[in-house]
C-alpha cells in the first residue's frame, strides 16, 4: 500500500472567501516561504518590512494549509500537531506568530480566508483570530505541539484535494531587530495515516 501524499500550500490575492491563488510551498525556495510586505508568492529580496523606530510592525498574513496531492485511496489522515524545533534563531527583535483559531478551509470552502490588503497586526486584521502566539513556543510532544483542525467530513482527511483548515501566521519585526536578511526557520506539521 502506498502512502498517502501531502503538500503544504498557502493562498493569497482573491477576495475575503475566495483566494486567487493556491500555492504549493513544496515547489518554492528554500526559503518555502517569505514574509514581507507583499500578498504573493515571489521569493525575492522586495518588500521588506522596515524596521520601526519604536515599536513592532507586521508582515503581510500568511493562510497556509495541507493538501492531499495523491494516493488518498483507503487512507485516511488527522491528528495534525504543528510545532517548532522551540529555538528563534530569527534574531532579537523578530518573531512567527500564528493564529491559535483555525479558519475553515477544506475541499469545498475557503470561508476562512481574509485577504492580506496591508500589513496590520493579526487579531486585528483578521476577523476569526482573536488570539496569537509565537510559533517557537510549541515544540514536538503532546504538551507544548499546537493541534491543528480538520473541517473535511468526519475531521479527517481521506480523499485527494481535502485539506485541513487555515494556520494563519505572520512575521513581527521590532525596533530591537538588526537590519539584513534573517536566518531560515524549519517549521513541522506531522499528521497519523491510517
Amino acid at each position: 500500500m502506498t502512502n498517502a501524499t501531502f503538500s503544504a500550500f498557502f493562498d493569497f490575492g482573491g477576495i475575503d472567501g475566495t483566494p486567487g491563488t493556491n500555492q504549493n510551498i513544496d515547489a518554492l525556495g528554500p526559503p518555502m516561504l517569505r514574509f514581507k510586505n507583499a500578498d504573493d508568492a515571489t521569493i525575492d529580496g522586495n518588500d521588506k518590512p522596515t524596521i520601526p523606530a519604536a515599536g513592532t510592525i507586521y508582515s503581510f498574513l500568511k493562510h497556509v494549509y495541507i493538501k492531499c496531492t495523491a494516493n488518498a485511496s483507503s487512507h485516511t489522515m488527522n491528528n495534525l500537531k504543528f510545532y517548532s524545533d522551540g529555538g528563534n534563531g530569527l534574531g532579537t527583535g523578530l518573531d512567527i506568530q500564528i493564529g491559535l483559531q483555525f479558519p475553515t478551509k477544506n475541499s469545498g470552502s475557503s470561508s476562512g480566508y481574509e485577504v492580506a490588503g496591508n500589513a496590520n497586526e493579526m487579531v486585528s486584521e483578521h476577523s476569526i483570530i482573536t488570539s496569537k502566539a509565537s510559533i517557537f513556543g510549541y515544540t514536538v510532544g503532546e504538551a507544548t505541539d499546537l493541534h491543528l483542525s480538520i473541517s473535511e467530513g468526519s475531521s479527517v482527511i481521506d480523499a485527494v484535494n481535502e485539506t485541513s483548515n487555515y494556520i494563519v501566521e505572520q512575521g513581527d519585526i521590532a525596533s530591537t531587530a538588526s537590519p539584513g536578511d534573517a536566518p531560515n526557520e524549519t517549521m513541522t506539521i506531522t499528521y497519523d495515516e491510517y
